[in-house]
């Protein structure tokens, strides 16, 4: 007579008591994890909304009799460094700059109450010639929000906009050629942007300086003569990562190649991406990404 196998019941129930208390703990430790790294990203969001860093970039050029100091004030998004821009105005003033440029997203989009932008150009022009473009959080306060006004308010604040448009400045011996275009990153004909730079008439005596909102836009504009390239938009992309940089732009998705910092072009012109100074938002928040004052100097070789 054949006996019938008497299944191991308290086994079972022990090995399945032993796989929750597993999963308990590994649920609990994601928890902690999870809160560790919302406890960092607050507090780089937190400390990057009042602290700031000076990026010093160093170029040369025949073009230049002496020196030229450029200092670049990128997406500043409406915010404060102090009780109106004390801090950055007074560094700005310390630094000496011969020309201030403003690549776009001085306000945010949302926001109808931008004086701080206003006052901060303002102040800015008071030091050194201010040049701009606009940035994509203007052109849709200006297209989408019948914001009207903003560019005249900028440009009434000290401002000199570049909107698909060249000038020439003469800095103490020195002749810089500032180009401005507009465009977004899938529009730089649409708006005007490759036949304004079609037509543009390069002086090559002159040190030629392009601004563009949106990195991308390079692409394109490499295939013009000037020496540097200014832009800003992506905010370095958001999350730097140890050894790799920037993690994600709306342009080119992630892991950029454009993304912050100083590129060559296809004709050996230079390209300098500022993190910017401020945010459109406050999330996601920058993580090991300070925002940027970028300071570049021009010498003679």
């Amino acid at each position: 007579m054949e006996s019938t196998p008497v299944k191991d019941t308290k086994g079972a129930e022990k090995h399945k008591h032993r796989f929750l208390k597993v999963c308990v703990r590994i649920a609990v430790i994601l928890l902690l994890l999870a809160l560790i790294c919302c406890a960092v990203a607050a507090g780089y969001a937190w400390h990057y909304r009042s602290h700031y860093r000076i990026s010093f970039y160093q170029e040369t050029s025949p073009k230049v009799s002496g020196s030229l100091r450029i200092a670049v004030i990128s997406d500043i998004h409406n915010r404060e460094y102090g009780e109106h821009n004390a801090a950055l105005l007074s560094d700005l003033r310390a630094l000496k700059p011969d020309l201030i440029l403003f690549p776009g997203d001085m306000v945010i989009r949302e926001q109808a109450d931008y004086q701080a932008a206003l006052e901060l150009i303002s102040e800015s022009a008071a030091i050194a010639p201010c040049y701009g473009v606009l940035g994509n959080h203007e052109s849709e306060r200006i297209y989408y929000k019948d914001d009207k006004e903003l560019p005249k308010k900028l440009e009434n604040a000290g401002l000199k906009l570049l909107r698909n448009a060249s000038e020439k400045i003469l800095i103490g011996r020195d002749t810089v050629q500032l180009f401005g275009t507009e465009g977004t990153a899938y529009g730089f004909e649409q708006y005007g942007g490759r036949e304004f730079m079609d037509k543009a008439e390069a002086d090559p005596d002159a040190y030629g300086i392009v601004m563009a909102h949106i990195p991308v836009l390079f692409n394109a504009l490499s295939d013009y003569d000037f020496d540097l390239g200014i832009a800003g938009h992506v905010h370095g992309g958001i999350i730097k990562l140890p050894f790799i940089g920037g993690l994600y732009t709306q342009e080119e998705g992630f892991f950029p190649r454009l993304c912050v910092g100083k590129y060559t072009l296809d004709k050996g012109q230079s390209l300098i991406i500022s993190a910017g100074l401020g945010d459109s938002a406050l999330f996601p928040p920058r993580i090991n990404n300070p925002p940027e004052l970028v300071i570049i100097d021009v010498d003679r070789y």
